[in-house]
């Protein structure tokens, strides 16, 4: 049993409501059970969760928060970003990583994300997916400098015309 653990809630399911997608902070992507059906997708939560077999049942839930000035500010690219991490990870997937930006993106002043922050963004999140696209003209040094920058210069960074095309295609890619 894991006491007070940390997660955002990635996907409901419709037909039945108890269970629920959620990425936690230290197991990854997992399938749980609920006993509360209020709980919103997108948001974030403590919880107590036990495994049986190989399910896992969660709770003494507590909501921490739901990013409503994201969702209010541009509800399409936050409901995308839950959407690629819950259609690009695996279950059981432990990448910290993606949680931390997934947290960064729930802590940051949402009226400051330009398009070029959501870009960069969106590299940060797709590599440490471990999505690369397979064309060798994709990979470039512009990329590879953008992706070692730390996600908290999202705020200071403004990138060429010239590297945001090569962005632009890498995204595309």
């Amino acid at each position: 049993m894991f006491l007070d653990s940390v997660g955002i809630i990635l996907r409901k399911n419709e037909l039945s409501p108890n269970k629920i997608i959620v990425l936690d902070k230290i197991q990854g992507k997992i399938e749980c059970i609920s006993s509360i059906h209020s709980l919103s997708t997108g948001a974030l939560i403590t919880y107590n969760i036990k495994k049986q077999g190989t399910m896992h049942f969660i709770s003494d839930s507590t909501l921490i928060y739901i990013p409503l000035s994201l969702a209010q500010s541009d509800m399409l690219f936050f409901h995308h970003v839950l959407e690629l991490i819950y259609y690009f990870t695996q279950i059981g997937n432990c990448c910290q990583e993606v949680f931390d930006l997934l947290a960064f993106l729930y802590s940051t002043e949402h009226t400051s994300m330009t398009t070029q922050s959501k870009k960069f963004f969106l590299l940060k999140l797709l590599t440490s997916m471990g999505s690369i696209p397979e064309i060798s003209g994709a990979r470039s040094t512009v990329i590879t400098q953008l992706n070692v920058l730390d996600i908290n210069q999202l705020d200071a960074m403004t990138i060429s015309v010239s590297d945001e095309k090569e962005l632009d295609r890498w995204l595309w890619c």
